[in-house]
């Protein structure tokens, strides 16, 4: 049996038949105690006492009576409005007498994929729930659905998986023995016979007379072969059909087999006192998960059905969305209050600062003190920084050009920035003696400047300004010739930004 979700919302469940009616409050997926309601005004009565004990308390109905009526039809594959469409107007040709009717989709034929069929159902004697419906009507009740009892047996054969097959489902009821014939666990028609017990001993016998009656109906009907062994299944919640199975012989084209209380009560989660005391809790089990479009409501009905749902799901969203907004206005002032102690919290250790540290000034000598002595550390930051003096930079330029040897200093000028504190280094000298090998002594500079770079930070910016023989065209020939002497002169030029 397939979950529904709607299946699980509290309804009043009443089943009615011409021995009189049963009622029970269904509730979490659970039936509650079934109760048996007299014919007449005794049982409006008790009926009409237990819709006001549970206010708007949703009905459904189920009907076992004689004044039913089924028809197989074949119509074109259509959907959404012009389907309900179609099927009304069908429903109007076939049932014009009743307006409680409904047309069960079962599928579309093998051989036709453009056609559907449709078992059209309805309730010819309306007599039956009008009084029924009147209470309802009158407590402001709403009505969930009218079904006949055949309709039930399709979440039946769901439960017990009696599908792809050819069955007769067999069920005593208090208005005669109901005979219900399913195909490939699709309702085809159902009959209630009425069982005269005078004529036979064993009311068993009359039981296998209308058995055996209904399956020439299905042979001169087509819907079984004349050899072919129709499988019977007894529904026995009461444990009193197992003597039929001896009326029901293989060698008269019978498969006979029951479903037993025990099994009953396993597969639908029933109390064993439910079952025990009334048959019609099994039917009432059943109820909340009939088809929907098997409900024989009218149309006047299924809209006051949807008002009514419309109504109750906009309250619930109303609902829902005022306890959020409870909910949420709860966060917010626990959330203020939260922030609030966190403000103390924090203000009060500001406190315990501010006087630390008023303490801590006072052991200083005050605030003007502490201020002075910050000022005079500023100043000497200040002063420290402008006063450099080039004395380092020199006696590193000299011992440098002691190591590279044959290097004469002739002048040092050392420039300072105050204001960006970069400074610059400008080194003129020549070597000496110089033996008039230019590549030696450029070999000596380039090394004399690489020993002034390792002297200095990375940042430094160490090169040669100018060559002792400097050939290019803008400067021409540098050296000194003359008196049989030739000099090499040089100058190496630093930059250091901070």
């Amino acid at each position: 049996m397939k979950l529904n979700p709607l299946s699980l919302n509290p309804r009043m469940l009443l089943y009615l038949s011409a021995a009189g009616a049963s009622c029970a409050v269904y509730r979490h997926g659970n039936l509650g105690l079934v109760q048996n309601l007299p014919v007449g005004e005794e049982g409006w009565e008790s009926f009409n006492s237990l819709l006001i004990e549970h206010p708007h308390m949703p009905v459904a109905i189920a009907v076992d009576t004689v004044d039913e009526l089924y028809r197989q039809d074949l119509l074109p594959r259509v959907h959404g409005p012009d389907r309900r469409e179609m099927t009304e107007r069908r429903l109007r040709q076939m049932i014009h007498h009743s307006p409680y009717r409904a047309a069960l989709r079962q599928g579309s034929l093998k051989d036709d994929s453009h056609r559907d069929r449709y078992l059209m159902m309805g309730l010819t004697n309306q007599e039956i729930i009008r009084p029924w419906l009147d209470i309802v009507h009158v407590r402001e009740t709403h009505l969930v659905g009218i079904w006949l009892l055949p309709a039930l047996s399709i979440p039946l054969a769901q439960k017990f998986r009696l599908k792809r097959t050819r069955l007769l489902l067999v069920s005593e009821q208090t208005g005669g023995l109901r005979l219900t014939y399913l195909e490939d666990g699709e309702l085809r028609f159902s009959r209630l016979a009425p069982v005269d017990n005078d004529q036979y001993d064993n009311p068993l016998e009359s039981y296998a007379e209308e058995i055996e009656r209904t399956r020439q109906a299905l042979v001169g009907q087509r819907l079984l072969a004349r050899g072919e062994p129709l499988r019977t299944v007894l529904l026995d919640p009461l444990n009193t059909l197992s003597g039929l199975h001896a009326f029901l012989p293989a060698s008269a084209g019978f498969q006979c087999e029951s479903i037993q209380r025990a099994q009953l009560i396993e597969a639908l989660d029933l109390p064993p006192s439910q079952l025990a005391e009334s048959a019609d809790a099994l039917y009432l089990r059943l109820l909340p998960n009939a088809p929907a479009s098997a409900n024989l409501m009218t149309q006047v009905q299924r809209e006051e059905s949807h008002v009514r749902w419309w109504s109750r799901g906009l309250r619930f969203v109303a609902t829902a969305w005022l306890g959020l907004s409870l909910l949420a206005c709860i966060g917010l002032i626990l959330d203020a209050w939260r922030l609030e102690r966190q403000s103390h919290k924090l203000q009060q250790s500001t406190r315990d600062l501010l006087n630390k540290e008023a303490k801590l000034l006072a052991d200083a000598g005050g605030k003007d003190i502490i201020h002075q002595r910050l000022g005079a550390i500023h100043a000497w930051h200040a002063v420290n920084s402008r006063d450099k003096s080039p004395v380092s930079q020199f006696k590193s330029v000299l011992d440098d050009s002691s190591k590279a040897g044959q290097v004469l200093i002739r002048r040092m000028d050392w420039l300072a920035d105050n204001q960006s504190r970069a400074s610059s280094l400008m080194i003129e000298g020549e070597i000496s003696p110089f033996d008039g090998n230019f590549d030696a002594a450029h070999r000596r500079i380039e090394h004399l400047r690489n020993l002034i770079q390792q002297s200095l930070s990375p940042e430094a910016r160490v090169y040669v300004g100018l060559w002792p023989l400097d050939a290019s065209p803008e400067r021409g020939l540098e050296g000194e010739f003359g008196h049989s002497r030739l000099s090499a002169r040089f100058r190496i030029e630093t930059r250091e930004r901070p």
